[in-house]
This record gives C-alpha cells, structure tokens and sequence, in this order.
C-alpha cells in the first residue's frame, strides 16, 4: 500500500497493519503487540495530522523496525485520535498478552479475529 492509501484509511476512522519492508498489508496470524523497540506509539488528533507529517512518522517507523518478518506498522484511530507504532507479531495469545502487560500497552490486535483484546 501506498503511503497516500494508508493515510486516506486513517483520515477516514479506519486502521491497517503493514509490514515495514514493502508496506504490504500484514495477512498472517498471530496477535500484535505495540511498544517494539520501547518507541511510544506517535499520537495526534486525526484532524490535525497532516499527509507530510505522517509520511515522516512512516518513515522512521520503516527504518527502525530491527526484525521486520515479525513485526509490523500499526495505525488505527480512537475517539478522533490516530497513533501509529511499530509492533510485534506474536503467535501465542497468553505471550502477547504477558508482553503487553510488561509493555504497559492498553490492548493487543488479534489478527485471526481482526479486533482489538483489551487488557
């Protein structure tokens, strides 16, 4: 996907997960959990956040990810606010909701459901 496509999907409410390398939607298994690498999740009123801002949050993101085969790009929007992050993918739902404990994160992405588990 396109960085203008992902952008558009979050201007309008809806989120995504892509892989850092190739920004191909992320179709695996598993539960994502935020917080790889201790980077806070970046975080703006949707309103606010401008196509060049994003784009740079974007790119920072890719060039960071250290395991890009088990991690992916996360963007979703809560009660008019986008946050994007770099997540984890991890197989086991008892894991990922250990790491999120630890990673204080409010809520893991459950691919195989495409919904949130919050903690």
């Amino acid at each position: 996907m396109t960085n203008q496509s992902l952008y558009h999907l979050l201007q309008s409410g809806e989120g995504f997960s892509v892989r850092p390398e190739g920004q191909r939607t992320y179709t695996g298994s598993g539960y994502a959990v935020g917080g790889a690498q201790d980077f806070k999740a970046f975080e703006i009123d949707n309103e606010s956040l401008s196509f060049i801002h994003f784009e740079k949050v974007m790119n920072g993101l890719v060039s960071s990810a250290d395991e890009p085969q088990w991690q992916v790009i996360g963007g979703w929007v809560d009660e008019g606010r986008v946050y994007i992050e770099l997540s984890d993918i991890i197989q086991s739902k008892s894991a990922a909701l250990l790491l999120a404990g630890v990673r204080k994160e409010k809520a893991i992405f459950d691919f195989a459901n495409s919904k949130s588990i919050y903690l």
